[in-house]
């Protein structure tokens, strides 16, 4: 009888092994689907990041359309805390770094990848391991690095924005976008065309609404390109189809409830 009880206990013993077994692989499978879903590199689209140090920044541009790894350095004066907002940028994501420059790029990736996200803001240690995959695979001659000057003028400082941040993407489309400033909140529309126009966007109109709306929107004519799909991921803006064409490709119109909200 004792052999009896044992051997059953046993297999209860067993049993229970197996059910937390299970739950840990159900865990860690949910929580890599999860990363999954809310990584942003795809391997086929631009990626700007920004690498923050204690004294100096870096916004890098992961481009696997041209091949290519475009560094812009950041001058000191420059509010490095909120890069989006001081160079109307859309930065996709961002890596604390002790001291960024371009010889440790790859390195800051494999290392924020294995960090358990520690070093990471609005990405995923996918993302990182993939940029990091990424790099291993740009030569030298494929990497460009400019400086961004506090002392340059409007002009100059679109110039080299431009050439470093083109979204190939969004250039080749040539979307023809408008900006409709709905939420009542001065200069929010030209803000938002100029950080378009930055990545290779085409704005052809900003315009100031009229009437004050609450809920902002993205409306496009035909199918949805990735220039709409793009500038609704940054903003948080839902996007709806209209059977009729507009002023523009895509209409973006700003509402009293992104005001506050915006990275721009």
């Amino acid at each position: 009888m004792s052999r009896t009880k044992d051997g059953k206990n046993l297999r209860l013993a067993g049993l229970f092994v197996m059910i937390v077994l299970g739950l840990i692989v159900i865990s860690v499978l949910v929580n890599f689907l999860l990363i999954v879903k809310a990584s942003k590199f795809d391997g086929s689209h631009n990626l700007i990041i920004s690498f923050v140090g204690k004294d100096k920044a870096q916004i890098v541009s992961f481009s696997p359309q041209n091949r290519t790894l475009s560094i812009l350095d950041i001058d000191s004066k420059y509010n490095h805390e909120d890069l989006a907002k001081s160079l109307e940028i859309p930065i996709d994501g961002i890596i604390i770094s002790q001291s960024p420059n371009r010889n440790n790029i790859s390195s800051t990736l494999l290392k924020s990848a294995f960090s358990f996200g520690a070093s990471l803001k609005n990405l995923t240690i996918l993302d990182a391991f993939r940029l990091f995959l990424f790099c291993k695979t740009i030569p030298q001659n494929n990497i460009y690095e400019r400086q961004l000057s506090s002392e340059f003028n409007d002009t100059q400082k679109s110039t080299v924005i431009s050439l470093s941040l083109t979204d190939a993407s969004v250039y080749q489309e040539n979307q023809t976008i408008q900006v409709i400033n709905a939420a009542d909140v001065y200069g929010l529309g030209s803000r938002l065309a100029t950080l378009i126009t930055n990545i290779g966007g085409n704005v052809v109109l900003v315009s100031t609404s009229d009437e004050t709306i609450q809920n902002s929107k993205i409306v496009y004519s035909g199918k949805e390109s990735y220039t709409a799909k793009k500038i609704s991921d940054y903003l948080g803006i839902l996007t709806q189809q209209s059977d009729q064409r507009g002023v523009a490709d895509v209409i973006i119109t700003i509402g009293r409830d992104k005001a506050g909200s915006l990275k721009f």
